[in-house]
């Protein structure tokens, strides 16, 4: 039979994590074939802005697996007008809106391979993708999201469910339409927050139970193929409860700051005013009488946020001091930071900054 191929859209290290496994397993090795892969360009990193390959481009490479990268950026205008040309010159292309095209942005790649292949997958890529090349592959373009949809689509799903103190999240594979996060549910599993879990600890978790309902999805779609490729595509999907719909949005370094005031406050788990909490907690929740627990609320809010962008403060002497570790005590509601860094400095455990400089 023939094998069924899929195009992995994708960029960070929790997405190549999905996609090595889709090229590992035993029992998809059989049955799929990965065609290409897209992801972002490589991005200057650091003082001294070196470029760093996507972790998916890395594994992409390690594979062997024919690769495209988004460069609308280094895109030059000679080569945007000769590319469209050859676009609307192809009948099979004059459906295509031109006037958005570049929110995709991948100009080495010929339009016409979508429809050659049966599928693509789409887990962190953090591109758009036009509405008008979903339709392209066989099966359309089906979304790995790591949360309960309807609830926290968008780019940050995993940060919002720690920072509101979620209990449980999970994975959504849904199929996509022109609207962000939007369309039926394929699948849905529900995953348990530990309290000790941080970003990394879930973003691994929810890879590894977002491959585990796509492996049985695939493995069950393959059974009866080929009746579904001559009867038409028939996998029973449901829709969202849109009006349950809750947004997140993309991280900013702004978002990590917290007065040292209220990180004082927080120390003490004295109540807060709703003013003092981070713009970013006030999105979605209303906190009324929850925001008496300041020392929960900020240790979720640090697990939601770690490593990137962290927990941040100004002390007296106008420094940065960012919070590079903390822990929470639940029976006691006792909030401790236990490694900080101060601006221009190493890193060094709470207890040793304070002495030496007396800002706690």
């Amino acid at each position: 039979m023939k094998k069924l191929t899929l195009a992995y859209f994708g960029s960070p290290y929790f997405s190549a994590l999905f996609l090595e496994k889709i090229l590992t397993d035993p029992d998809l090795k059989k049955i799929i074939e990965v065609k290409f892969v897209v992801t972002q360009p490589d991005r200057p990193i650091g003082r001294k802005q070196i470029l760093i390959e996507t972790p998916v481009k890395t594994v992409a490479k390690k594979y062997g697996i024919k690769l495209f990268e988004n460069k609308s950026k280094a895109l030059s205008t000679k080569f945007e007008t000769n590319l469209k040309s050859k676009i609307i010159n192809q009948k099979r292309f004059k459906h295509l809106n031109l006037k958005n095209w570049k929110l995709f942005g991948i100009w080495d790649l010929e339009f016409r391979i979508f429809y050659q292949i049966d599928l693509c997958l789409v887990y962190a890529f953090s591109q758009i993708i036009p509405k008008e090349l979903l339709k392209a592959p066989k099966l359309g373009f089906w979304n790995i999201h790591p949360s309960l949809l309807p609830k926290y689509r968008g780019p940050s799903p995993i940060t919002y469910s720690l920072i509101f103190g979620e209990k449980e999240t999970g994975v959504t594979i849904f199929k996509m339409d022109e609207k962000i996060d939007h369309g039926p549910i394929i699948a849905q599993k529900k995953l348990k927050i530990k309290e000790s879990d941080r970003r990394p600890d879930l973003e691994k978790k929810l890879t590894n139970l977002g491959f585990q309902v796509l492996q049985g999805v695939i493995l069950n779609l393959f059974q009866d193929l080929k009746t579904r490729f001559r009867n038409g595509f028939g996998m029973t999907s449901t829709p969202q409860h849109h009006t349950q719909a809750t947004y997140t949005r993309l991280l900013k370094k702004q978002d990590g700051f917290i007065p040292l005031s209220t990180l004082k406050k927080a120390l003490k788990n004295e109540p807060l005013e709703f003013e003092e909490l981070p713009p970013i907690l006030k999105e979605i929740r209303n906190w009324k009488l929850e925001i008496r627990n300041s020392s929960e609320i900020f240790y979720n809010y640090f697990r939601g946020l770690s490593p990137w962008p962290g927990l941040w403060t100004l002390i007296p002497n106008g420094k940065r001091l960012k919070i590079i570790d903390m822990n929470f005590n639940v029976a006691s509601y006792k909030l401790h930071v236990t490694r900080v860094q101060l601006e221009g400095k190493k890193e060094v455990d709470f207890e040793t900054f304070n002495r030496a400089y007396r800002v706690f």
